[in-house]
């Protein structure tokens, strides 16, 4: 039966009918229709979000991160519809919501949260002490919670089929590349994801094509010495005077790769002694490095490896280097699905709210691992420009801007 219904009854019934499907006799549904619907998700997928946040779990830990969303996923219904993958790496979620249109599309989330403290006091903060979602992860999965909902209430003959990619591991792991590789990739033609973005005003979209974040190494270096009595250094082997060389002449490297290719080179941590009156055995050095393109990150480990070397043969330390590049692409937006994205943020919250950006971020991220193999787009979600930064103890996503972000991602199935 066809019945004309305005954008009020619309709202309506889907108050009173929850399993209540929009099929819309226009080739495409409306964003008021969306909007309708999704009005009546929102309070439920906030509960969620703040549940997610109560509750968090570090990488490749998610077990019941997944839990919940399964169980806020069959409660809406939308389970009944999907098609659910066997779990690739281990506490990932992923499913399909079949549809009749051409492609599929990808749409992903990661799910981490972070080894931090948090001191926010607020009535949802983390029940679990040294762990916080602290780069808005919870929202993340919130906004992607929050479409699969409101997909499966749009007709199948009205949507194209939709992969909804909950990710673990996306800090520190890199288990995208992981993901990827596992084939969660295979059959997509274009992906998108969202970041939640302090700096840009509230319920905005940034957008920019090509690189948007960089790739990321990291390094571990232990400079061994001898130890013995801080009072007759001349019998050992004084290994701090060779560290602080070594982080000099690191940081000194910075200089030059920034000023010649943008790159970064940052010693981040230093660990030796802890008597006032004990030369240590060792001392351990442990940083990051930044890079917007693969040749020059090799460039920067060789030069590491080279510094290495001149600090122990002027020092006499013995020194061994860990050396990670699994962050190894930068995010590289398509130019097809960057406008793409641009043209659904603008018809969503306005040309006048749709930032594009000029410069990159030195942050990684591992949704680069999707890129490489699938055309698509990262977007960076608006939450404030005075909000608490990325990775801080007070940092919490901004409730109001699930709304922005479904709509986004709706608009772009």
């Amino acid at each position: 039966v066809t019945i004309p219904l305005s954008v009020e009854e619309i709202n309506l019934c889907s108050f009173i009918l929850p399993g209540f499907m929009i099929v819309s006799t226009a080739m495409k549904i409306s964003r008021d229709e969306l909007q309708c619907l999704l009005s009546e998700l929102l309070e439920y997928g906030t509960a969620l979000r703040r549940e997610l946040h109560r509750y968090p779990e570090i990488a490749l830990k998610e077990e019941q991160t997944r839990s919940r969303l399964l169980k806020w996923l069959g409660d809406m219904g939308v389970l009944e519809q999907a098609y659910l993958f066997d779990p690739l790496i281990g506490t990932d979620l992923v499913f399909e919501l079949p549809g009749d249109l051409d492609g599929t599309v990808g749409l992903r989330s990661d799910m981490d949260a972070l080894p931090l403290d948090e001191q926010t006091d607020l009535p949802y903060t983390s029940t679990v002490p040294g762990m916080m979602h602290a780069c808005g992860h919870d929202g993340h999965m919130a906004i992607l919670a929050l479409t699969a909902a409101l997909v499966s209430r749009v007709d199948h003959r009205q949507r194209p089929t939709v992969r909804f990619i909950f990710q673990p591991g996306e800090e520190e792991v890199c288990a995208g590349a992981d993901l990827t590789e596992a084939g969660v990739c295979d059959g997509l033609d274009r992906v998108y994801a969202f970041h939640s973005w302090p700096g840009l005003p509230a319920g905005s979209i940034g957008i920019k094509e090509g690189v948007l974040t960089a790739a990321a190494h990291t390094f571990e270096i232990n400079l061994e010495g001898i130890s013995c009595h801080g009072a007759v250094p001349s019998e050992g082997l004084n290994p701090l005077p060779a560290a602080a060389d070594l982080v000099l002449r690191l940081d000194e490297l910075h200089r030059e790769m920034r000023s010649r290719n943008q790159s970064v080179v940052s010693p981040c941590g230093i660990q030796g002694g802890s008597s006032t009156n004990v030369i240590p055995q060792s001392v351990l050095i442990k940083g990051t490095v930044r890079i917007l393109d693969e040749t020059v990150g090799d460039m920067i480990r060789a030069s590491v490896y080279s510094l290495i070397d001149q600090v122990d043969q002027h020092w006499g330390t013995r020194s061994t280097i860990t050396y990670h590049q699994r962050y190894r692409f930068p995010v590289r937006n398509h130019p097809q699905e960057t406008s793409r994205a641009a043209d659904a943020a603008e018809k969503t919250v306005g040309k006048k709210r749709v930032i594009r950006l000029e410069k990159h971020s030195m942050v990684a991220e591992d949704f680069a691992f999707y890129l490489e193999r699938v055309p698509g787009c990262m977007l960076l979600l608006g939450i404030g420009e005075d909000h608490p930064k990325l990775h801080s103890s007070t940092f919490d996503f901004d409730d109001r801007q699930l709304e922005t972000g479904v709509l986004v991602m709706s608009a772009l199935i």
